[in-house]
C-alpha cells in the first residue's frame, strides 16, 4: 500500500508551509533543525515533542493526505509558540486558536475537524 505518509514527505511539506501564511510570519525552525516520525498509535493523529524537536503524524490515524496536511500543520501551531517561548504552547487555548482559525480560513479547513 503506498502513502504519502513519510518522514521525507513531512520535512518536504513543512518547509512549505512555512513558506506560507500564518507560518510565514511565525518564528518557525527551519526543517533541518526539526525531526520527523511516522508513528504508528491510533489514538493520536500527531504530536510534537519539544524535547527532540520532533513532529510525529500517526499512519494509523491519517491515511488520506488532506489528513496528513491538517495533522502537520495543527502540531506546527504547538512548535511555533514553543519557539516564540510560550509556556502555554501544548495546550489549545487562544493564542493557538487564533493561529488555527488563520490557516483554517486562508485554505478552508473546517476548523472543528483541527
Amino acid at each position: 500500500m503506498k502513502t504519502t505518509l513519510t518522514k521525507k514527505n513531512l520535512e518536504i511539506l513543512y518547509t512549505m508551509a512555512c513558506q506560507m501564511a500564518p507560518f510565514n510570519k511565525l518564528p518557525m525552525p527551519k526543517s533541518s533543525k526539526v525531526k520527523f516520525k511516522v508513528i504508528k498509535n491510533p489514538n493520536i493523529y500527531g504530536c510534537f515533542d519539544e524535547h527532540e524537536m520532533e513532529i510525529q503524524i500517526s499512519s494509523n490515524a491519517c491515511g488520506h493526505f488532506t489528513t496528513i496536511f491538517q495533522t502537520l500543520l495543527h502540531e506546527m501551531v504547538h512548535l511555533a509558540l514553543y519557539a516564540r517561548g510560550d509556556d502555554d504552547f501544548h495546550e489549545h487555548g487562544p493564542k493557538f486558536l487564533r493561529i488555527k482559525n488563520v490557516y483554517s480560513e486562508l485554505y478552508n479547513f473546517d476548523p472543528k475537524a483541527i
